[in-house]
């Protein structure tokens, strides 16, 4: 219990490349797939999330878009198929945001 002051030295949930590695798996793919690959890298690279949250982070902008064209079969206004990509994609990353964890050697 530290009565409300913070632990010095403690390290953040998220570093900058973690929030780097979160903006361009949103982003990303409107930066030529590249910025989305960049992403993809620094979510495996980092030792914020389990190995299952990296997975679901990889797979987060496909599924997205997969499940849009899955509800082209439906022929919904477009609107709508891109609201269910959006909204699926979204919930992956704000899971991810909240799952992320400050690594067991950096807890002491």
């Amino acid at each position: 219990m530290t009565g409300g002051r913070t632990v010095q030295g403690a390290e953040p949930r998220l570093r900058p490349w973690d929030w780097g590695a979160l903006a361009l798996l949103v982003f990303g793919p409107f930066l030529f797939v590249v910025g989305w690959l960049i992403g993809v890298w620094l979510l495996w690279a980092s030792n914020r999330w389990t190995w299952p949250w990296k997975v679901v982070g990889t797979l987060a902008w496909p599924l997205g878009w997969a499940a849009a064209l899955g509800a082209e079969f439906f022929q919904p206004p477009l609107w709508i198929s891109m609201l269910i990509m959006g909204v699926i994609e979204l919930a992956v990353y704000i899971a991810l945001f909240v799952e992320a964890r400050v690594p067991k050697e950096a807890r002491g």
